[in-house]
């Protein structure tokens, strides 16, 4: 659990390189998620260099943080292969997030931090990324994260609230005065 809270968006990173071995674990992270029917629909771009998909940051406001992280994985997914094991049901947005979480999650447990930089379902953001990419049409990103060694460390989230928790069916709750 102490990746799970320790992980913590991060908007600036130091000069500091990301290694090939952290990509590896981080890739290997994203790939372990789980994946609606084994569809296996999942494709990961890596980026390395400081400014990294220029147009997304064009475009983006959050996506600033790029500026300064060393490293950058894109996740995506391959909408023939998602459309060849179950075209009625579409759940690459699902395959990707759970991979995109694994990955900043494992990202934290190596001492990185990340930003999830999201990028569908906002048409201008991923004709960006597409762009950057050289990507098919049929090749939509989901998450770009920025990633690198944290400008500073922040302290592990709390962010827990009972009064969000349902045991059985949903209760109306007055607010406390």
């Amino acid at each position: 659990m102490n990746a799970i809270f320790a992980r913590r968006s991060i908007r600036k990173f130091t000069e500091e390189p990301v290694t090939g071995e952290q990509l590896e674990l981080l890739l290997r992270a994203g790939m372990a998620a789980p994946c609606a029917k084994n569809s296996q629909n999942r494709l990961f771009f890596v980026q390395q260099g400081r400014g990294s998909l220029p147009t997304l940051i064009e475009v983006h406001p959050s996506a600033f943080a790029l500026k300064t992280a060393p490293a950058a994985i894109v996740v995506c997914a391959d909408l023939k292969r998602s459309a060849q094991v179950d075209y009625l049901n579409d759940w690459w947005i699902q395959d990707c997030s759970a991979s995109t979480e694994n990955i900043l999650i494992q990202a934290a447990e190596l001492g990185l931090g990340t930003l999830w930089i999201g990028v569908h379902p906002d048409p201008k953001r991923i004709v960006a990324v597409q762009k950057d990419l050289e990507l098919p049409g049929h090749i939509v990103p989901l998450s770009a994260i920025a990633l690198g060694h944290p400008d500073k460390v922040k302290e592990p989230n709390g962010r827990f609230d009972a009064d969000k928790v349902f045991y059985g069916t949903y209760e109306v709750r007055e607010p406390e005065k």
